[in-house]
This record gives structure tokens, C-alpha cells and sequence, in this order.
């Protein structure tokens, strides 16, 4: 991380700050609201979407990242270079989170330089939805929320985001590329980190290696879903994109519905 680096969470408590309103005001909104409807759970779900449409509408505006590099830019050009090569960056961090399933992607663990929009994520490790398997449970498969929406574009998030990531998935899952070699090493040092792992791993060797290989096996699986391409002849009855099944996962990253799901400190509406 660089001196001149900044966060997603700097730039929401600056606004803060700055408007005077409380950093936690959101998430309370948000719990308190939800927490009047707890004798009725059959309406939690839609009335949980529609607590973060209007936080996202009248308390967090979703232009806070993009007003925020606008300020620090010199020109007009200067911002558009700085966003190109920003979403770019977004199209690494996707593909690195969603595969090895790293969760708990909080505002905190996104910086971004200033003078380039280089990003750098921290704490970038996997999440084990149980001991010894690689996987996330979230609504959403990566972070994609409406201020990184709102600054990469909607021509951005139809144009340069998916094709960055689908290259990107493309080069990690061809053959002259050894990602399964490189996987062998790294999943079995994440795994090791469990104290229950440890103890099958001085137990039962034999075990550790069928674990290690289920979780290479499942992360190139999560690349390959990220670099699939359809059918012509499919894309052409269906009138699909080529890219269709990444395309649906990033409508799942944008829903509403699935990002009310988030825990309030993930901060969706950010």
C-alpha cells in the first residue's frame, strides 16, 4: 500500500465529515427499520431491498468515488485516463477475489493510489465456508457496489469491465499456463492455517492431499466459469452475449435484492 493511497472507507467518512452526519447512520437506519418488521419475516426480504434502494438514493450518494477523483484531477483527460486504467485494476481484483473466494471484501480492504488508480487489496485470502473447503457464502460473488458502478460507467460495466475480466480468466485458465501447479502450494498453505486441518494433516496425509486437490479443482472451476464463452450457434438463437455467463454473475454482484442480503459492515450501499 502506497503514501498516497486511499480507501473506499476514507472516502465515505471525508463526505461524512463533511456533511456532518454520523459514519454509522446507514447501518442503523437500516437494522432499526429491519428490526420493526422481525414479527413479520415473510416481508424481511423486499422491504430489506427497498431500505437500501433509499439509502443508496437520499444517504449515500453512489457518485462519492467519482466526485472524490474528480476533485483531485487536473483535467477532464486526466480523469478519464485514471477510471480506464482504474477499471482495469477492478477487472484483476474481480477475478482474484471471486476465484480463490475471498469474502468480507469491506470498503477498508480496497485502497486505491491517487495518482494512478492502481488498486491494491488487503487481506486477500480465501474464506472457508467450512474447515478444509475454499468457498464464500455471500449473495454477491464479488464487491460491485453502486459507487464503483457509478465511477467505472454504465458503458464501463457493459463495455471494458467484462471483457478485462473474461481476457484475464481466459490467460489464468489456458493449458501453457500452470494455475493448477501454482494452486497446489498455495491452497495447501491457506488449509494448513486451520487448526482442525493440521490435525487430519498429521493424522491422515493421504486426506490432506484428496482436500487440497477438491479446492484446486473448485478454483479452477470459479476461473473457467469467468472465462466461458457460448456457442456461436447458441449466441445466435438465444441472442446472447458470448460472455452471457459472466454477464449474469455481474447482474447477481449489482442486484439490489442481493445486496440488501450483505452484512451492513460490508457496506453495500458504498
Amino acid at each position: 500500500e502506497k503514501p498516497d493511497s486511499f480507501t473506499l472507507q476514507d472516502v465515505y467518512d471525508s463526505s461524512c465529515a463533511r456533511s456532518g452526519t454520523a459514519e454509522i447512520g446507514p447501518a442503523l437506519h437500516f437494522v432499526s427499520r429491519l428490526r420493526s418488521l422481525a414479527p413479520s419475516p415473510e416481508n424481511i426480504p423486499a422491504a430489506a431491498t427497498a431500505l437500501f434502494e433509499h439509502i443508496c438514493q437520499q444517504m449515500v450518494p453512489s457518485s462519492l468515488l467519482a466526485d472524490d477523483v474528480r476533485s483531485h484531477s487536473a483535467s477532464p483527460m486526466d480523469y478519464w485516463l485514471y477510471r480506464e486504467h482504474f477499471t482495469f485494476q477492478l477487472a484483476v481484483s474481480i477475478v482474484l477475489t471471486y476465484i480463490i473466494a475471498s469474502a468480507h471484501r469491506t470498503p477498508a480492504k480496497l485502497s486505491i493510489t491517487r495518482t494512478l488508480g492502481n488498486i491494491c487489496l488487503s487481506e486477500l485470502v480465501p474464506t472457508q465456508a467450512t474447515p478444509g473447503l475454499l468457498h464464500s457464502k455471500e449473495p454477491v460473488p464479488f464487491r460491485l457496489t453502486p459507487a464503483i458502478q457509478s465511477f467505472v460507467t454504465e458503458l464501463g460495466l457493459e463495455g471494458i469491465l467484462p471483457f478485462a475480466i473474461h481476457r484475464i480468466a481466459q490467460r489464468l485458465t489456458e493449458p501453457d499456463h500452470l494455475l493448477r501447479d501454482f494452486l497446489d502450494l498455495y491452497v495447501r498453505d491457506e488449509l494448513m492455517h486451520m487448526p482442525s486441518v493440521r490435525a487430519l494433516a498429521a493424522s491422515n496425509p493421504s486426506a490432506l492431499a484428496e482436500m487440497c486437490d477438491r479446492n484446486v479443482k473448485l478454483i479452477s472451476f470459479r476461473a473457467n466459469q469467468l472465462a466461458e464463452t457460448l456457442p456461436a450457434k447458441e449466441v445466435q438463437d438465444k441472442e446472447l452475449s458470448p460472455m452471457q455467463p459472466l454477464i449474469q454473475m455481474m447482474v447477481q454482484a449489482v442486484a439490489p435484492a442481493n445486496l440488501a442480503k450483505m452484512d451492513f459492515v460490508w457496506m453495500p450501499w458504498l
